[in-house]
């Protein structure tokens, strides 16, 4: 079912209440650290204090709609700046800049009592699809063909709907959008009736679903009349259902949101909170962290695939912290982005030279924030899975998956959470390479790859040990849990027929279990899961043992 998605409006909206709320308080901030100022003109602290909370104000009252405050704290903010670089200013101009300052601030805080054209205010409702599991629509009259196709798609977690003429597809998108339909391009109706009534579709939705024709003709013409209805893939019958399965699941993985993991740090809550709920309704995962002290434990936890980060902050400047992550090489390559209503170009520059790679000003259009987030965040990722990915399967490779089980169970250990390890073994996998050559090979290890991708959480990690070997790390799990699930995908694995030249064949694997019971090492937790695969393989093997 298609829904409009209200919650993001109500909670932008529930945030500029509370800042409107807050407001006469962080203006009495301001006011407060001013008569500091007044009391004691050489006291350096009290100037940078009163330039953050001036910073502050101009960059989150923007943010909420409150223009006229914003700009007012913009323009007190410039004018001070002089006074940090050395300049002194006579007692009379003091005092007039900061009569000046409470007068502009009491009649603003009269008059803007609501915020206009706010972010909240931008943003646009969107249509979602809500449906899971993974919706695909299969559209052809040949009921063997849909059978066989059906069976394979379940086995690998996709939910199907079978449908054996072209009739019904229509009713059926009004109903319920999916996310792939599979269609034959000919029908009763017409040699690309197929094609003909995607289109149709499309123009009275006015949306366009992935689709992927299947056909018995392999002509140009035929292909080239897929392509025309913007299909998204071709395949001729009988199909090979492995290679379908792929080509699905690049289409979803392609359509779907990424679900960067993104690091908020700003002293100031609420604006966090706001960009933050932005930022999650596009389906990124964020984390918000105020105290700049704990950057290095949030770092080492949460992992970000991207920071966003204001230039002021109590404790050390956003360029000082950025020269602190850029040390640590473990971090030298993650994208570090401003976002703070400093207009200075030499600060901005000041900024890109300690390590950042973009420098937004506040306040900022959503659309603007998640398109230039999302490119950097997806460049940082596709860089890194050229080095930590499998070039095969795309899972972790071995360096990598070894690596991310020493962080995993240094972060169970503070947590005090359980942790299990799976090693997975391919059965017989010498005999599939020589019988029906490596091509055949290569493809059982991208299906386990992908089946496994698709049949546990998103929190489990992955990888490919080596040949064909797999790794497997269940956060929050134990071995016993990890053996029950590990043993659902063993099932459905076996039941899934690899598409050769010569025909169909099935494989299995064996595999192993052991958990932070057994030991808090990395390497010996991968000794007793090995060990544990070891007795599966010996004792008839296609079965899952505990260490």
């Amino acid at each position: 079912m298609v829904e409009k998605n209200d919650s993001l409006q109500e909670k932008l909206r529930a945030l500029e209440a509370i800042f409107l709320q807050k407001l006469p308080s962080k203006i009495g901030e301001i006011t407060s650290t001013l008569q500091q100022v007044l009391e004691r003109p050489d006291d350096k602290e009290a100037l940078i204090v009163l330039h953050r909370h001036l910073h502050t104000m101009a960059g989150s009252a923007g943010t909420f709609g409150f223009a006229e405050i914003g700009a007012l704290a913009r323009g007190f903010e410039f004018r001070l700046k002089p006074l940090l670089e050395g300049k002194r200013w006579s007692t009379e101009e003091l005092q007039a800049y900061a009569a000046e300052m409470r007068a502009n601030f009491d009649e603003a805080l009269k008059r803007d009592d609501k915020p206009v054209n706010g972010v909240a205010g931008s943003v646009q409702e969107e249509e979602r699809d809500l449906s899971d599991p993974h919706l695909i629509y299969l559209v052809d009259e040949d009921e063997e063909q849909n059978h066989e196709i059906t069976v394979q798609l379940e086995h690998f977690g996709y939910e199907v709907v079978r449908m054996n003429h072209l009739g019904a597809l229509a009713v059926a998108v009004a109903t319920r959008r999916p996310h792939v339909i599979v269609i034959e391009l000919s029908f009763p109706e017409g040699k690309v009736a197929g094609a003909e009534e995607i289109a149709r579709i499309k123009q009275i939705e006015r949306f366009r679903i992935p689709t992927i024709f299947v056909s018995r003709s392999s002509s140009f013409e035929s292909r080239l009349l897929a392509v025309r209805a913007s299909g998204d893939g071709y395949f001729t019958k009988p199909v090979d259902v492995v290679a379908l399965t792929e080509r699905i699941e690049a289409i979803i993985q392609a359509d779907e949101n990424k679900g960067y993991r993104v690091l908020i740090i700003d002293d100031d809550a609420v604006t966090s909170k706001f960009y933050g709920a932005i930022l999650r309704d596009a389906g990124m995962v964020v984390h918000l962290l105020n105290d700049p002290t704990q950057i290095l434990t949030v770092m080492t936890d949460f992992r970000p695939e991207l920071l966003l980060m204001d230039i002021y902050m109590p404790v050390c400047s956003g360029v000082e912290l950025s020269r602190l992550i850029r040390q640590d090489n473990s971090y030298v390559d993650v994208p570090i982005v401003f976002l703070s209503s400093e207009a200075d170009l030499s600060k901005q520059l000041d900024a890109v030279r300690a390590g950042a790679d973009d420098f937004i000003t506040k306040p900022v259009a959503p659309e603007y924030l998640k398109s230039s987030l999302s490119t950097r965040a997806e460049r940082y990722r596709s860089l890194r899975a050229l080095i930590m990915r499998d070039g095969l399967t795309g899972l972790y490779n071995h360096t990598a998956i070894k690596e991310q089980l020493s962080s995993e169970i240094s972060q169970a250990g503070r947590n005090g959470a359980p942790l299990a390890l799976a090693m997975i073994d391919l059965d017989n996998f010498k005999t599939i390479n020589d019988t029906y050559g490596h091509p055949a090979g290569d493809q059982v290890l991208r299906t386990l790859a992908r089946l496994l991708r698709q049949r546990l959480r998103r929190s489990d990690i992955v990888g490919r040990y080596g040949g064909e070997e797999f790794a497997v790390i269940f956060p929050d799990t134990t071995a016993t849990i990890a053996r029950r699930v590990l043993d659902q995908v063993r099932l459905a694995f076996e039941k899934i027929q690899q598409h050769c030249e010569g025909g169909h064949f099935s494989v299995t694997f064996s595999g192993g279990v052991a958990d932070l019971e057994s030991t808090l090492d990395a390497d010996e937790l991968f000794d007793f899961a090995d060990a544990a695969m070891y007795v599966s393989k010996q004792t008839g093997r296609n079965r899952i043992n505990l260490a």
